[in-house]
C-alpha cells in the first residue's frame, strides 16, 4: 500500500509530540561519527564555517549541533517536531517541508541528514532534493542504517517506523553515486546476538579479543565485511561539466 504525505505528517507528528530531547546511547554515537566526517570536509576544503542543511532533522537536536560550524536551516515534515525544535533553538532556521519536493532559493556547502532516507517512500526524489541544495561540488554527510543486518536487528523485536527501507551498501553507493566518497565505514557492530553474531559478538570473544589489545583490528575486520548496524558516507558530489 502506498504511504502518502499526509499518512506521513500525522504520524511523524505524533511520533515526536512527546519526544525526549535527551540523546540515546546510539544517536550519541552516530553524532561522534558525523563530527568526525565534519573534520574530513574541514580538512578538505580548508574552510571552517559552512552553510548547513539538516535534511530531516526531527526533534533538531542535530541542527543545534551543527550550528556550531555555521548557520544551519532544519527541515522536517513534522509541524510538530519543528515547533518543539523553534521553541528549543531559536537561533536555528527550522522549516516545516515535504524533503522530497523541496526546492527553496538557496544553496548550501553541507547536506547533513542522519536516519532518515530509510524512512522516506519516495528515495530517489530525496536523493534528488540533496544534490538541488547543494552548491557546486559540495558536500554530503549520511548515516543510516545498514540493510545488511536488518534481519538480526529485526530479531531483538525493536520498534519499527511507518516506512523502512534499509539499504544495503551497495545500494546506499548506487542511490548516491554521483558522490565521491572521501569517508565510509559501517559501525556499531555488537548489537544483536542472533545468526551469525551469536560468534561475531559472543560476549567471551570479546572479552577475549579487548585483553591483548587487538579490538581495533577485530572492528576493521568487521567494517571490511560491512557488519555494522549503522553506516556513514561523507563525500563530494561531482563536479558539473
Amino acid at each position: 500500500m502506498e504511504i502518502g504525505i499526509n499518512d506521513q505528517q500525522r504520524y511523524y507528528n505524533d511520533y515526536w509530540s512527546d519526544h525526549s530531547y535527551r540523546l540515546n546511547g546510539h544517536e550519541i554515537i552516530r553524532l561522534a561519527k558525523i563530527l568526525q566526517g565534519i573534520a574530513c570536509v574541514v580538512e578538505t576544503i580548508g574552510k571552517t564555517e559552512l552553510k548547513i542543511c539538516d535534511l530531516g532533522c526531527g526533534r533538531g537536536w542535530l541542527s543545534n549541533e551543527l550550528s556550531k560550524f555555521g548557520p544551519v536551516v532544519g527541515v522536517d515534515l513534522s509541524e510538530t517536531g519543528i515547533a518543539a525544535a523553534k521553541e528549543r533553538w531559536p537561533s536555528v532556521d527550522f522549516r516545516v517541508a515535504d524533503i522530497t519536493q523541496w526546492r527553496p532559493d538557496e544553496t548550501f556547502d553541507l547536506v547533513v541528514s542522519s536516519e532518515v532516507v530509510e524512512h522516506v517512500p519516495d528515495q530517489s526524489g530525496f536523493s534528488n532534493t540533496i544534490r538541488y541544495l547543494l552548491r557546486e561540488g559540495g558536500y554530503l554527510i549520511l548515516t543510516t542504517p545498514n540493510g545488511k543486518v536488518k534481519k538480526a536487528w529485526d530479531k531483538g523485536g525493536h520498534g519499527a517506523q511507518l516506512v523502512e527501507q534499509w539499504l544495503s551498501p551497495k545500494e546506499l553507493r548506487s542511490l548516491f553515486s554521483d558522490v565521491t566518497p572521501i569517508m565510509y565505514c559501517t559501525f556499531m557492530y555488537d548489537f544483536a546476538y542472533h545468526g551469525i553474531f551469536r560468534i561475531t559478538s559472543a560476549p567471551k570473544l570479546l572479552r577475549l579479543i579487548s585483553m591483548p589489545g587487538i579490538m581495533p583490528f577485530y572492528n576493521a575486520a568487521r567494517n571490511i565485511m560491512n557488519m555494522g548496524l549503522y553506516q556513514i558516507i561523507v563525500g563530494r558530489y561531482k563536479l558539473l561539466c
